[in-house]
C-alpha cells in the first residue's frame, strides 16, 4: 500500500464511507504523513457534521422538478421530430417504389437518363481538371510541408 493509494481515499475513510482494512491500518500506523492527513480529514468531517445544514430556498424543489420535466419534454420532442422525419422518408420511398413498380419502363428510362447525365458531368469534370492536376498536387504538397513545419516549430517551442 502506497501513500498515493491511501491519500486518494482518505476523505472517504474520514466520512465513514470506506472501512479501514488491515493493509490501510498498517500504512496509517507506519506513515506519519498519511496518519496526519487522516486526522485532519476526520477533524474537518467532524466540524462539517456539527454545522447546521442550510435550508433550501422556497420553491427550490418545485423549480428543479419543473426544469427536469421541461428538459425531458424537450428531449422527447426531438425524438418525435426525428421519428416523424424518418416516417416521411419511408413513406416517400414506398410511394416511389410503388410508382416505379407500376411503370417499370419509365423508371428504367429515368434511371438510364440520370446515369448518362452523371457520366457526362463526371467526364467533363475530369477533362477540365486534367490539365491543372499537377498544379493541384504541387499545391497540396506545399500546403502539407508548411503544416508539417508549423507542427514541428510549435512542438519545439512547447518543449
Amino acid at each position: 500500500m502506497t501513500c498515493d493509494h491511501v491519500l486518494e481515499i482518505v476523505e472517504a475513510i474520514a466520512a465513514g464511507d470506506i472501512e479501514v482494512d488491515k493493509a490501510r491500518r498498517a500504512h496509517f500506523e507506519t506513515c506519519p504523513r498519511c496518519a496526519s492527513t487522516l486526522a485532519s480529514a476526520r477533524r474537518l468531517e467532524t466540524m462539517l457534521t456539527a454545522r447546521a445544514k442550510p435550508k433550501a430556498p422556497d420553491g427550490f424543489t418545485q423549480a428543479v422538478l419543473a426544469r427536469i420535466r421541461q428538459e425531458q419534454w424537450q428531449s422527447e420532442e426531438r425524438v418525435d421530430r426525428l421519428f416523424n422525419v424518418a416516417i416521411v422518408i419511408a413513406l416517400l420511398l414506398v410511394v416511389g417504389s410503388v410508382i416505379a413498380l407500376t411503370n417499370v419502363d419509365a423508371a428504367i428510362g429515368a434511371a438510364g437518363t440520370l446515369w448518362g447525365m452523371v457520366a457526362r458531368a463526371s467526364g467533363q469534370a475530369v477533362s477540365a481538371a486534367a490539365p491543372v492536376f499537377l498544379t493541384y498536387v504541387a499545391a497540396i504538397g506545399l500546403l502539407m510541408s508548411a503544416l508539417v513545419m508549423w507542427w514541428w516549430a510549435d512542438r519545439r517551442v512547447s518543449l
